[in-house]
């Protein structure tokens, strides 16, 4: 029964990264596309943004964070670390969408957003790193 349990969990673990990480991707090839392919910078094609970048961000994320800790994490102090970086991320993607809405000419605004993601994916990592630490055995910590 515990191995079935485990079982399931790790399969909706495992599910929600993956759609997750499809969204990342998704958006991802969409920035790559409007930008890069078809040269969508002026203000009236900002709004495409928002729809075709933030909003699979804005629902990845979670989804790869939330899969993650239902697969389990070994570490539950790591769990503060993605949390964190889970709120910050969302945040910055909300701020994007806001942003993208209207035609913003100041670079600046997108640099505080870009530094929130970045923020966003650091803490991920971190928290990723040390959910991955081996953890001390009952000897280690007698022979100290």
């Amino acid at each position: 029964m515990l191995l079935r349990e485990l079982s399931l969990r790790f399969s909706i673990g495992t599910a929600l990264v993956v759609i997750g990480v499809f969204l990342m991707m998704y958006a991802a090839n969409n920035i790559n596309e409007l930008l890069f392919i078809q040269g969508k910078t002026s203000s009236p094609d900002l709004p495409l943004y928002s729809g075709q970048v933030a909003v699979p961000n804005l629902l990845g994320m979670p989804l790869v964070i939330d899969g993650l800790v239902i697969c389990g994490l070994s570490r539950r102090s790591s769990i503060i670390l993605h949390l964190l970086s889970n709120m910050i991320w969302l945040f910055a993607t909300y701020q994007l969408y806001l942003t993208l809405q209207e035609p913003v000419t100041s670079r600046l605004v997108f640099y505080r957003i870009f530094v929130l993601f970045m923020l966003a994916v650091v803490l991920f990592t971190v928290g990723a790193l040390v959910n991955f630490l081996p953890r001390r055995t009952s000897k280690d910590q007698k022979s100290r």
